[in-house]
Parts: structure tokens; sequence; C-alpha cells
């Protein structure tokens, strides 16, 4: 069965990544055509002019980019959580079922200080919990945790940051805005009885999450979310750097929406990004 899963999952990924790197090339030569790609932009530009943070918009079912606003996208950054569910699916390829943890908060790692106590893998997604994250790593090779990071278009973690990587909690692992917005639209396409649990968490984390803010803009449980803090890379320094991922709808999504908000945490970027897909497909 594990075998099985790790076919189907890890070829289906490698199959939409080579369909996504083949079909789109970078930002500025997607060619967008529907109606949508061609006022996003646009909207975007005039409703969320702020230059504290960034954006990437793309269309779900193909990987182009539709609007964005983002200074050299292709440069590696941290950004902190967005990894985990990737981790979850690592873990899923040799395992039939998630494990329940015990997060004990700042004793095991958790930015929570008094911790989430006994957590399952969609309440872990949904409060980014790094306790459950780290507990999962350990128990995933490297080999096995590469090739599901490759299939998925993200780079490599190495043996020595592997667990601190995989939980989210290394900044030297990093990655491209790019490449992991498209990892996200290449997770978008993964069968949903596969790992039902991943889905189930980055909707709930929408809900009433760290990303719960993204419902105070859409109708509940409409979309599914992640949210990430790591260390800010802009000069000068700010106290963090916030990140969300929204997939829209939670069912099939069209969209993908990646935003950086600098100085503030996830769950505040949550927010803004939320709003944008709020405005994006009902108006203002």
């Amino acid at each position: 069965m594990a075998i099985a899963r790790r076919c189907t999952v890890v070829c289906a990924a490698i199959a939409v990544t080579s369909l996504l790197l083949h079909s789109t090339a970078g930002a500025q030569d997607v060619k967008a055509t529907s109606l949508f790609a061609q006022t996003a932009q646009s909207t975007l530009d005039r409703e969320y002019p702020s230059p504290s943070f960034s954006y990437l918009l793309l269309d779900a079912q193909s990987g182009a980019v539709i609007a964005q606003r983002w200074t050299n996208p292709n440069k590696p950054i941290p950004v902190g959580s967005l990894i985990k569910p990737f981790t979850a699916v690592a873990y899923a390829q040799n395992h039939r079922r998630f494990p329940a943890v015990v997060c004990l908060g700042e004793r095991s790692s958790c930015w929570l200080p008094q911790g989430h106590g006994r957590i399952t893998l969609a309440q872990a997604i949904a409060e980014s919990c790094n306790a459950y994250f780290l507990a999962l790593s350990r128990q995933i090779p490297i080999d096995q945790a590469n090739a599901v990071l490759t299939a998925f278009g993200l780079p490599p973690v190495t043996a020595a940051e592997k667990s601190a990587a995989l939980a989210g909690l290394s900044t030297d692992w990093r990655v491209s805005p790019l490449v992991l917005v498209r990892a996200y639209v290449v997770l978008a396409h993964q069968p949903r009885d596969y790992a039902p649990d991943i889905f189930a968490g980055m909707q709930a984390s929408a809900a009433t999450g760290t990303a719960h803010a993204v419902s105070l803009a859409l109708p509940a449980r409409a979309a599914l979310a992640k949210t990430g803090t790591t260390r800010c890379t802009h000069i000068p320094r700010g106290a963090a750097d916030g990140f969300a991922v929204v997939l829209y709808p939670a069912d099939d999504p069209r969209i993908v929406l990646l935003v950086r908000v600098h100085g503030v945490t996830g769950a505040t970027a949550a927010r803004t990004a939320g709003q944008m897909v709020h405005t994006l497909e009902f108006g203002q």
C-alpha cells in the first residue's frame, strides 16, 4: 500500500511539475488570456499599492503568473513553515497513517509557549505546530524527503539541517518565491483521497488556525491556506517576515496566491492575502 501510494503521488507530482515547467516561462513571459487574468494585475495595483508587501498570483491549472509585485521572485529566501505540507507528503510515502504527537510548547521547540497538547496532523497544519513536524521529520529518511521535495520542484535539504528544515525552523533552507508557489500549484493537483488530512489541515488553517484571518474576508471553509513566519530578509531588517499561501476555492483551486508582508507574522499576512482574494473574486 505505501509503495503504491509513493508511486501514485510522487509520480503525479513529477508529471505536473514537468508540465508547469515546460508550459510556463518566467513571470515576464506568461501571456494570460482570460478576462480575470487581464484585470487582476490592474485591480491589485489599484487596491493594494502598499510597498510593505509582495505577492505572486498564479493560475492553479496552468501555473501561469497572473499578477505579481515581487522584486526578484527567483531569488531563494527562507519561508519558514510553508514547507510543512510537503513534509507531511514525504512522511505519507511510507506510512499508512499520521501519528498524534504531544506538543509541550517551548520545551519541544514550538512557537506556542504553553504548547498545543496532543495534536494530530490536520491540527498541526492548522496551528503550524513546530513540535509535531519535528517529530514527523525525524521519521523521514533524507532520501525520501528529497525525492518528494524534488518531485514538487523544491530544493533538497541537507542531512545536517533535515529535521529543522522540514519543520520550517531553518533559515538555511531557502527557495525562490516563484518555485514555492508553483509547488503549491502542484499540491493543488494531488488527489484529495490521498492523505486527506493535509488538505483538511489547510482548510482548518484558513477557518480557525494561524490563517484564520482569511475567513474574515472569504466564506467559511472556502479556501485552503498555510502561514509561515521567518527571519526578515529586507534591508533594514524587520522583526520578521510573514508569509501566507491561499488556494481558492478549496474544493478545486483556480488561483494560488503567495503573500509576504514585511515586519509581521504569517497570521497577519493571512489577513492581507484573504482580502486580496476577496477583491479579485467578489470586488470591494
